[in-house]
């Protein structure tokens, strides 16, 4: 009997695992956020394209990584819930794109 229980202790332990663990990377895999990376300001319309990120920070950073045109002056903006648009320069300062 205790042959048993250990048993199905054995085979139920790293089901229970596999399944909180996909149940994170689910949820990591839906919390990205589309960046519209532009070429300094994005009032000048000089588009590069999008990335996915998981965080805000470095923001610019990433696109500046992702588009050789940038240059090092990439501008990454993304539509905040409100439905404004909200832009990061590469400084870091976040500001809301009029």
């Amino acid at each position: 009997m205790r042959r048993t229980i250990v048993k199905g202790i054995i085979i139920f332990v790293p089901i229970v695992f596999c399944l909180l663990l996909g149940q994170v990377i689910s949820a990591q895999g839906a919390e990205g956020t589309p960046l519209s990376c532009y070429v300094g300001n994005p009032d000048d319309d000089q588009y590069l394209g999008d990335v996915e990120v998981f965080t805000l920070a470095g923001a610019a950073s990433i696109c500046n990584r992702t588009y050789s045109d940038c240059n090092g002056n990439c501008t990454a903006c993304y539509i905040a819930e409100d439905g404004s648009q909200i832009c990061i320069d590469v400084t870091g300062r976040q500001y809301v794109n009029q």
